[in-house]
């Protein structure tokens, strides 16, 4: 069957104008539900439809160490403790010297970078210290399970809580486009696998942006008979909303709708020149009787 394929393509962004964003904090511009009437209806002449996103611009304006991952639990001299870290873009030598701001005032608290290894430290001269795998801030600083102290050798009262892995200050590898009416993705080991519309990888720097163009052409059958309104989401890979700080993010939708081919109906003047034609010819096949 010969099917004519018609495009839609719908130009959005989270910007206050184009839909209305459903974050409780509106700054973060992560999730927005957008409502356009008859955008997808369904008709008897469509045979399906694919989805794909073309293209995306997306800030890097979210920050290594936000709301998500700040907090840093211990045990110092066997009482619980928090550090909070203020949100930002970090690297070791900064966030060391946060470590050494933020600690409770008192503490006989030193951390330290191997610059071999790249693992953080963290040495108490008076007692015992345990990081805690409670600490939100485990995946940035190295570790995930407690980190018991031990003691130093030749000390008395030295303890020292090495992080098994090396650090990371490396931002979001990718960001996650959601919406469940619109997925058809899957993401291995996750939660989050019914609403994945597409991953995008982050190729640029923090204060830049991300230009993601679908050179492969990759569609998505679209499986809804209407489209009328939706809510996208851009997350992380465990399904958090992403923090832009106040900065709008763009892309595209297309959908290209297969349709049956129907015959073009003949104009009016045919339709009267080939009545006027077989009038004519039974009035010929009368005569001739």
């Amino acid at each position: 069957m010969e099917l004519v394929k018609e495009t839609k393509q719908v130009h959005l962004s989270t910007t206050s104008g184009a839909g209305r964003i459903i974050n409780q904090d509106t700054n973060f511009k992560s999730q927005i539900e957008f409502n356009i009437p008859n955008l997808i209806r369904k008709e008897d002449d469509i045979e399906f439809i694919m989805f794909s996103v073309p293209y995306a611009v997306i800030p890097v304006s979210f920050y290594t160490i936000n709301e998500n991952n700040n907090l840093l639990d211990y045990l110092y001299n066997g009482n619980l403790f928090q550090i909070e870290f203020p949100q930002g873009n970090y690297n070791a030598n900064q966030f060391i010297s946060t470590f050494a701001i933020q600690k409770t005032a008192g503490q006989t608290l030193t951390l330290t970078l191997d610059p071999v290894t790249s693992r953080f430290s963290v040495t108490n001269t008076s007692g015992t210290i345990t990081l805690k795998g409670t600490s939100t801030c485990d995946f940035i600083m190295g570790f995930s399970d407690d980190v018991v102290g031990t003691l130093v050798v030749n000390t008395v009262s030295t303890y020292k809580a090495v992080c098994p892995r090396c650090c990371n200050f490396l931002a979001l590898p990718r960001i996650n486009m959601r919406c469940n009416v619109l997925a058809n993705s899957t993401m291995a080991g996750s939660q989050q696998t019914n609403d994945l519309v597409i991953t995008i990888p982050n190729n640029s720097k923090p204060n830049g942006q991300i230009v993601y163009n679908n050179s492969s052409g990759i569609q998505m059958l679209f499986q809804q008979e209407i489209l009328n309104s939706f809510v996208v989401s851009l997350t992380n890979d465990i399904g958090q909303l992403i923090n832009f700080n106040g900065i709008s993010s763009f892309w595209v939708f297309q959908f290209d709708i297969y349709r049956k081919k129907i015959n073009k109906p003949q104009s009016f003047y045919n339709v009267l020149a080939n009545v006027n034609k077989e009038t004519l010819k039974k009035d010929l096949e009368q005569e001739q009787q």
